[in-house]
């Protein structure tokens, strides 16, 4: 099994783990995530509001990879990370 179905699963089971836990395999701990919970529902509700447009583009495998296990790790969506990452990219364009 790979290291992002093990996050995936233990996700599944309400516990919190860092991305070292994973790596180093000691995952063992039981933390409540039911804020966190709480707050990526309210966070959704707010996104759906939101009008976007569906693109399609090429990236690295390790970025995908990298990028999957973030947002199982922040309880986001890859596209939410993504479109962070470019809101700040962009600004920090704008400032230059």
């Amino acid at each position: 099994m790979s290291k992002v179905d093990d996050i995936k699963n233990l996700k599944r089971q309400q516990k919190a783990i860092t991305p070292t836990e994973v790596l180093t395999g000691s995952v063992g701990e039981t933390i409540n995530v039911l804020s966190n919970n709480v707050e990526n529902k309210q966070e959704r509700k707010d996104e759906k509001k939101v009008e976007r447009k569906r693109v399609s583009f090429d990236l690295r495998t390790d970025l995908h990879k990298e990028l999957k296990m973030q947002s199982i790790l922040q309880e986001k969506n890859i596209y939410l990370l993504i479109e962070e990452a470019v809101e700040k990219y962009l600004n920090e364009l704008k400032q230059k």
